[in-house]
């Protein structure tokens, strides 16, 4: 009798098993869609959440400038659809040339339309208008970019495509929180971790000498050097112009004041913030060959083809950062790495120049909240 229910639960349980495979194996891959859309869609909203918050706070920065909320708003609107087309590389002879044009005239209108709706804003004010109306370009580009794709999936139920961004979200979310965090820092002109190489080579240039009052101006677009002497030799500290949020065009600063010292240039020296791998230490100096700027093509050609035509040697000094410190306001360790890198500096010029020698520094990186 007890052998016979015993018997019968076992029939049971296989029955419900049984059940549950086949029902798993009929409707297992739309549930796990079902929970990576629903996943998703908490990331979106959480995206636009931060994109909307960015927002609000471009407006109220911008409407401090001489213009009504309400023109604020809808220019903003407008212009956070903004794009650049980059250009063809099918035939790649004279691309860079082409794409610095593009780059030029995508700065220009930024400068025009920040200057429209900021008219009561100073030449530095505008700069730092800039880069706090580009994080919100970003947010929103962001949050467009994996609507796309939510909406997408789940229109067409394709597995791939969900699973795709579904796999990519924590590190969109880490993108689009540190472009978030980084708005107050932008519209309050704090200096932000990726001002690093302009802070190193003022501080350097402080040193031996330079001033404000010695800082020559517009040696290309929103760029000048110090001209400092150090040990013997003549270095011209090159930076961003700042205060205002600008990187400028120091890649061909390097290459007209190479050209103005003709076979007198023995060595270039670039310092920038360089992204950390996780699990090194934040504000970690490292050093390495070649042109350190993170821009899109020109500026580093101009750099390496210089170099490499007037046979000087390029090194690179770098400060270790992960994406929310390179934007946000200057964390105390990156600050902190200042001294190191400078004694750097110093031991590369000793060690690989002679007197009598000149050197270009290079300081690359946003100046925004950082005075000459």
């Amino acid at each position: 009798m007890q052998f016979g229910q015993e018997g019968d639960f076992a029939w049971i349980l296989n029955i419900v098993w049984v059940v549950f495979f086949i029902g798993y194996m009929l409707y297992g891959a739309r549930l796990q869609i079902w929970q990576w859309l629903k996943q998703i869609e908490a990331g979106l909203l959480e995206i636009k959440r931060m994109r909307n918050d960015a927002k609000e706070a471009s407006i109220k920065t911008f409407k401090a400038y001489g213009r009504s909320e309400e023109d604020v708003t809808r220019e903003l609107d407008r212009w956070l659809d903004y794009f650049t087309i980059m250009p063809v590389d099918l035939d790649p002879a004279g691309v860079l040339r082409r794409l610095d044009h593009l780059l030029d005239e995508r700065r220009d209108r930024f400068q025009e339309f920040v200057a429209e709706l900021a008219p009561d804003a100073t030449s530095a004010q505008q700069q730092t208008l800039e880069n706090t109306l580009e994080v919100s370009q970003v947010l929103d580009l962001i949050y467009r970019v994996v609507r796309h794709f939510f909406i997408l999936g789940k229109k067409t139920g394709s597995q791939i495509i969900i699973m795709q961004i579904h796999m990519q979200m924590p590190d969109i979310m880490r993108l689009a929180k540190a472009y978030f965090d980084a708005v107050d820092a932008f519209s309050e002109g704090k200096p932000i971790g990726d001002g690093i190489g302009p802070l190193v080579v003022t501080k350097f240039a402080r040193e031996y000498g330079g001033t404000p009052e010695t800082y020559v101006h517009e040696v290309s677009r929103e760029v000048g050097y110090y001209p400092i002497e150090v040990e013997g030799r003549t270095v011209y500290a090159l930076r961003a112009t700042g205060p205002g949020g600008t990187v400028g065009k120091p890649g061909f600063a390097v290459k007209k004041i190479v050209d103005e010292n003709k076979g007198k240039i023995a060595r270039i020296i670039t310092v920038d913030a360089a992204l950390k791998l996780e699990g090194e230490d934040m504000g970690r100096v490292s050093e390495g060959t070649g042109a350190a700027i993170g821009d899109p093509g020109p500026e580093k050609y101009a750099i390496e083809q210089t170099a490499t035509d007037n046979e000087i040697g390029i090194e690179a000094i770098v400060i270790k950062e992960d994406e929310a410190a390179a934007v946000g306001v200057m964390d105390k360790k990156i600050l902190d790495s200042v001294p190191h890198v400078i004694e750097r500096i110093k031991a590369s010029i000793m060690k690989r120049t002679k007197p009598g020698d000149r050197v270009i520094l290079a300081g690359i990186g946003n100046t925004i909240g950082i005075g000459l």
